[in-house]
């Protein structure tokens, strides 16, 4: 006997899930993650592939946790890892992970999944869908809404914007350069920064010593 129900109504995506198992979070030891940490998407089983019902399935949890598509991974910023498992005909596991990585002698680290909760069993009901062309006019975004690419910026891994600015080439030696304070020369005494020549003579060094030995 199922202990309750899911049902997902988006999109023209109707679907009817009874729970027969569930484990909450304080029924974990582990640690937690953070809040706001998005989570690594896993779906295990052909059926996903093998039915349209899974993949349109397998789309709306893609949608309902907010993930986008990468094409490449910060393995030192994957923490968190929700793995959903489909199992003919009509089941569905949802389980949570944290994602431990420790060192195992070459570049790639171990990785060791810790269940964290929560956990779920879900028997898929009963499905209602829209027609391919209402479902597809459904998912369609509004210009207003989609974000342009902008030329020459891109954004970094921590989401910080950076710019290209593209010059033309300059001759270093033709450009303006002002003069800096400390090679300006500086006038003392009213010599106007010159060195006075003193012209030497034996008979004054002669005097020179002289003085030195009294």
């Amino acid at each position: 006997a199922g202990l309750g129900s899911l049902s997902t109504r988006s999109s023209g995506i109707n679907a009817e899930y009874g729970v027969t198992s569930f484990k909450k979070l304080s029924q974990f030891k582990s640690t937690k993650v953070p809040l706001g940490a998005k989570p690594c998407l896993i779906f295990n089983g052909d059926v996903f592939e093998k039915f349209s019902d899974w993949g349109i399935i397998q789309n709306y949890f893609c949608d309902f946790f907010c993930t986008t598509k990468t094409s490449s991974i910060n393995l030192q910023g994957l923490e968190y890892v929700i793995s959903l498992t489909a199992v003919e005909p009509d089941t569905l596991l949802l389980r949570s992970y944290e994602v431990n990585m420790k060192k195992s002698g070459v570049d790639s680290p171990y990785v060791e999944l810790v269940e964290i909760g929560v956990s779920l069993d879900l028997k898929l009901r009963r499905t209602h869908f829209a027609p391919p062309d209402l479902r597809k006019q459904a998912l369609k975004v509004p210009k207003a809404a989609k974000i342009g690419k902008t030329k020459n910026i891109t954004h970094d891994m921590a989401g910080s914007k950076l710019a290209t600015v593209h010059m033309t080439k300059q001759n270093i030696a033709e450009m303006p350069q002002s003069k800096m304070k400390g090679s300006k020369k500086r006038k003392e005494d009213g010599n106007d920064g010159k060195v006075k020549k003193v012209k030497v003579t034996e008979s004054s060094l002669d005097t020179e010593n002289s003085m030195d030995t009294s």
